[in-house]
């Protein structure tokens, strides 16, 4: 079984990563933290978990890490502690469908650091189903989670920071394409990339992206989300998303402001066609493939 078989079909790069290499290594010099404070929702599970690592090993000032449990969060608490003395930590659990649990997790974020360089929202969730099989709560669930609890934490970052900084919504390749099952997963993914091409739009001082995080293997970290039918092809590494989130909160990821990127596409060869992604907006959403114009699509027959 090709482990690269869902992951492949969908590379904008030539180079596959699926796992950590020199330019989004947390040990990178260039990718330094030292001055920056990192929020990570969806902390409790195996890419929030890994995230804070990498920001730890970066030498982050701060760390928030947010979930709804806060006995699951004293555990990549503990690890910040191990790999970086100087990182001060905060744990916040909130709900990030909760309107007012976001604003206090940011009124408590601003009272203990001052001010948040980036957010990295890996909270979200999924669940599967027919249409007309899944009640419509179950279904709409995922729009509350992965859609409402983004704009709510945006909004609120806005309001707290005057509209600047870094925001990385973890969203999924499942929002590019069609399966039974998973209308309420994959729709509220897309939504999410919109919603951040609308960001990038409207918020000229706020750095936005949608990050793809893999097929991440749990079996290490024992925490985060298993679907058995894709556990022969999860050879991602949650730290990758890490790694990619530090590089993206630096200036060299300018370039893919409010786009789409895959933890899997290497970030050196997205730099050497940094014009051709720019000029032809091909990390952007597309409406449809067919070529719309005054003279209508072009038809090859």
């Amino acid at each position: 079984m090709d482990p690269n078989a869902y992951t492949a079909p969908f590379q904008l790069t030539k180079s596959l990563r699926r796992d950590i290499y020199p330019a989004i290594d947390p040990k990178n010099p260039e990718l330094s933290a030292a001055s920056k404070t990192v929020l990570i929702t969806g902390a409790t599970g195996g890419i929030g978990g890994e995230t804070a690592r990498a920001w730890a090993e970066a030498g982050a000032k701060g760390i928030i890490l947010v979930g709804r449990q806060e006995d699951l969060l004293k555990e990549p608490a503990n690890a910040i502690a191990t790999l970086s003395k100087g990182t001060k930590v905060l744990i916040s659990t909130a709900d990030i469908t909760s309107e007012s649990a976001v604003e206090i997790l940011f009124d408590k974020a601003k009272a203990t650091f001052g001010t948040v360089d980036t957010i990295v929202n890996a909270a979200g969730t999924m669940t599967g189903g027919p249409i007309g099989d899944l009640d419509p709560k179950t279904w709409w669930l995922n729009y509350e989670v992965n859609v409402k609890g983004a704009y709510i934490l945006a909004h609120n970052f806005i309001k707290a920071f005057g509209g600047s900084g870094t925001i990385i919504n973890l969203v999924s390749m499942g929002a590019s394409f069609t399966v039974p099952g998973i209308s309420a997963y994959s729709g509220s993914k897309l939504a999410v990339c919109k919603l951040d091409e609308y960001l990038d739009a409207e918020k000229p001082n706020l750095r936005v992206f949608s990050v793809h995080p893999g097929i991440v293997a749990t079996t290490e970290t024992k925490r985060g989300m298993v679907v058995d039918a894709f556990t022969p092809f999860a050879h991602d590494k949650g730290i990758q998303t890490g790694g990619l989130s530090l590089y993206l909160s630096t200036s060299k990821a300018d370039f893919l402001r409010g786009g789409f990127i895959s933890v899997n596409w290497d970030v050196e060869e997205l730099e050497a066609h940094k014009k051709e992604i720019v000029d032809n907006n091909l990390i952007k959403l597309a409406f449809l493939n067919g070529k719309l114009s005054p003279e209508g699509h072009s038809w090859t027959a």
